[in-house]
């Protein structure tokens, strides 16, 4: 019993023991980057890194297979499930993006009422932008004319930039590099925004070097997207 109890301490408390952490594909661009050169030095977890791009309701269950999950969901929808531990990681605006030829271009944001008779990029069902485009179409009253269905927001802005068409686009972590020709408008009659926050199974949270990447992740989202959210629980175990 106590040399189990003594390997057993040994696993939670090593610094430098894998941490396996899975990320939509626009958080991993974002994310992996600064978080492998931040753990890069000695004594340093090691990092397996993968790239899972699932409906909303499946990112808890990703917890099963990996250490950390950064998932995302729309600000006003149904909190994560209270058997996953969530922590907040940021708040991102979602904004219109269209091309630098759109009649809307060199408006400073747009209304709504604007977008009514637009051609939209959507992301397949079951995917957190599709509430967002819903609420869109309640309050312009009719349904929005879809003709474009992509989940990966690179590929939707090559559609955007080529083409009358318009999407959502979150601000920072999918914000269209310099000289793609496209620009994001926010609407202000309608403030869109979704929450990115790190899932784990409770108990993961006992061991050290899970700590040590989680800390610095929230470090690394502080350039990116201004202060960090605070570090609040949306599930019945608390983030301490």
């Amino acid at each position: 019993m106590s040399s189990a109890e003594q390997a057993v301490s040994g696993y939670l408390q090593d610094p430098t023991a894998t941490v396996s952490i899975s990320a939509f594909s626009s958080a991993g661009l974002t994310y992996f980057g600064p978080l492998l050169q931040a753990l890069s030095g000695e004594g340093s977890p090691r990092l397996l890194c993968h790239d899972r791009d699932v409906g909303q309701d499946d990112f808890p269950a990703l917890a099963a297979d990996y250490d950390l999950v950064i998932a995302h969901r729309l600000e006003h929808s149904t909190p994560w499930p209270g058997s996953i531990t969530a922590i907040p990681l940021a708040r991102e605006p979602l904004d219109v993006a269209m091309s630098g030829r759109h009649r809307l271009a060199n408006a400073p944001s747009v209304s709504v009422r604007d977008l009514l008779d637009e051609e939209w990029v959507s992301v397949q069902d079951g995917f957190p932008l599709v509430s967002a485009l819903c609420a869109i179409a309640v309050h312009a009253g009719k349904p929005l004319n879809v003709t474009h269905r992509i989940n990966e927001f690179f590929v939707a802005a090559a559609i955007v930039s080529a083409s009358p068409a318009v999407a959502l686009m979150p601000r920072y972590t999918a914000s269209p590099p310099p000289g793609s020709g496209i620009v994001l408008k926010p609407i202000h009659d309608l403030p869109l925004a979704r929450r990115v926050d790190i899932l784990c199974r409770p108990e993961a949270l006992h061991r050290t070097a899970v700590q040590r990447v989680i800390t610095t992740l929230r470090e690394t989202a502080v350039p990116r997207t201004g202060a960090p959210l605070p570090p609040r629980s949306s599930s019945a175990s608390a983030w301490w």
